[in-house]
């Protein structure tokens, strides 16, 4: 598996003792080098300069990376030289169409954030529709799609566990699960190469 723009690690962590072989890509060189024992291999690059092997991952991952890219379209594509036959794509990206972004925008602000769907970093946009079609345009297809909640426990740490927090939570995903577009946090894709 490659992740790419793997940051500190943290997929690396997740899947730690699972007996995957996993690789990353990321470019900021501290984050690399902390991510090093977690991986076989790191290449502390970005998805534009490093030389990949064809053909060699099974699963790709771009979680909350493309929309930190000049050319996702052109950065998918080169990962596609790498995947093996039948090689599945995991993506994410943030939804630009969620509902506090929606409000932002209706009362005239467009504010630069540290996270979410308005990080400051961000060159892209996404919604369900333009990030399916970023991912057709990469020759990629779309088998599976999901709207994730926004992150409760990062927005009121302190109530995490709580009863009301539980409750917040249940309810959380059962709106995404209703009105996906207008309050999923971030779309979530499973694609192949087509």
């Amino acid at each position: 598996m490659l992740d790419v723009g793997a940051a500190e690690g943290l997929l690396g962590q997740a899947l730690a003792g699972s007996g995957m072989v996993l690789d990353a890509i990321e470019p900021n060189p501290q984050w690399a080098g902390a991510a090093r024992p977690l991986y076989r291999k790191v290449y502390a690059a970005t998805v534009e300069a490093v030389e990949l092997e064809p053909g060699a991952y099974d699963a790709i991952v771009c979680a909350d990376v493309l929309e930190h890219l000049v050319d996702p379209v052109a950065a998918l594509r080169r990962l596609k030289s790498a995947a093996a036959p039948g090689a599945v794509f995991l993506v994410s990206v943030p939804n630009i169409a969620h509902l506090a972004v929606r409000l932002l925008l209706l009362s005239g602000r467009f504010p630069s954030m540290e996270r979410g769907p308005l990080d400051k970093t961000h060159l892209h946009f996404y919604t369900r529709a333009t990030a399916e079609q970023m991912l057709a345009a990469a020759g990629l297809r779309v088998t599976a799609v999901h709207a994730t909640a926004a992150p409760l426990d990062e927005i009121w740490p302190r109530g995490r566990g709580g009863l009301l927090f539980r409750a917040l939570t249940a309810g959380q995903h059962g709106a995404v699960w209703l009105w996906p577009r207008l309050l999923g946090y971030q779309w979530l894709f499973e694609a192949q190469v087509t």
